[in-house]
């Protein structure tokens, strides 16, 4: 099967885990989205085009179509896309699963300008229910890609914000007059696990400097982190019922607007009634309550039972 060779040359490179595979069918634009839960645009369509005794594979945004005089200009050539059979033989995977990895010796490929609105795309993986979220410059590693062309027409012209993703040691951290937030260490983007850099913070009680808790802050708005959260919080045993987690999120948000975010996810399970107020007094806006999917960080974690995803406004 076409997926367990994508998986395998994932393997080399200790990206396996980064594979999604779904109950779901992902074959479309359409099913791959709804899937996911994510705009169309941002599903990376693979498109093979014959090419003399072989073919060209184009990556585009889920929105774009091709613009045959593009096409031409480009490769000089009409694009006449290849037979379903063609496509097996050629790419390795069958319509609904083709994507641009592991590919056959000879077969190139080229991704479009059109997915470089977006921070985190989502290809196939050589099956009709698998995906892989990655960046532009992980896409053109990954791919091996000869390169971006513009060959497409009719996506639209709007680019993801750009949030400053760098942790900062030296931020002077905000206070509300009776907590602080102490930086207890910063990590960075973790390519193996598809993580982002994130601050781990002490929450420090001003009055005696005692650390009552933890929180949490991930930059960036990759998939996992819409049940995984932007946030996590703990606060220790003797400090609850202070309103502490409360308070902390409120000096996370600060930090998080002078990242340049717009807003963050945080989750908790639905039976964590304390959290479930917390979040909602927090003004939090309930998206949904689901049991995380099975492709998610939450979800391999252990985290079976039925969450709740809040959504913060900045």
């Amino acid at each position: 099967m076409s997926i367990e060779r994508v998986k395998a040359y994932f393997r080399t490179m200790n990206l396996e885990q980064r594979v999604w595979e779904f109950e779901t069918s992902s074959a479309t634009v359409e099913l791959a989205a709804e899937t996911l839960g994510v705009r169309p645009a941002r599903i990376a369509k693979t498109l093979s085009f014959e090419m003399g005794e072989g073919c060209v594979l184009i990556v585009t945004a889920g929105d774009a179509r091709i613009d045959n005089r593009k096409f031409k200009e480009q490769f000089e050539r009409k694009a006449k896309m290849l037979s379903p059979e063609d496509v097996l033989r050629l790419t390795g995977s069958e319509i609904g699963g083709v994507c641009p990895f592991a590919l056959p010796e000879g077969t190139p490929a080229y991704l479009d300008v059109s997915l470089k609105r977006f921070a985190t795309v989502f290809p196939a993986c050589g099956s009709t229910n698998s995906a892989i979220e990655v960046t532009q410059d992980e896409l053109l590693r990954y791919s091996r890609a000869c390169g971006w062309v513009d060959v497409c027409k009719d996506w639209e012209q709007q680019n993801d914000p750009a949030i400053d993703n760098v942790p900062k040691q030296e931020r002077q951290m905000p206070s509300d007059g009776e907590i602080t937030l102490r930086i207890a260490s910063v990590s960075v983007a973790d390519e193996t696990k598809g993580y982002v850099p994130a601050y781990h913070f002490d929450i420090v009680r001003l009055s005696d400097e005692t650390t009552v808790g933890e929180i949490d802050l991930r930059l960036g708005y990759v998939r996992n982190l819409y049940f995984g959260g932007n946030i996590g919080y703990s606060v220790k045993e003797d400090y609850r019922g202070n309103g502490y987690a409360r308070k902390a999120c409120k000096l996370v948000f600060e930090i998080a607007r002078a990242h340049g975010m717009r807003y963050v996810m945080i989750s908790c399970r639905e039976d964590n009634i304390p959290s479930r107020k917390t979040l909602e007094g927090l003004n939090g806006v309930l998206l949904e309550t689901r049991v995380p999917p099975n492709y998610s960080s939450l979800y391999r974690l252990g985290e079976t039972s039925p969450h709740c995803y809040f959504r913060f406004d900045l």
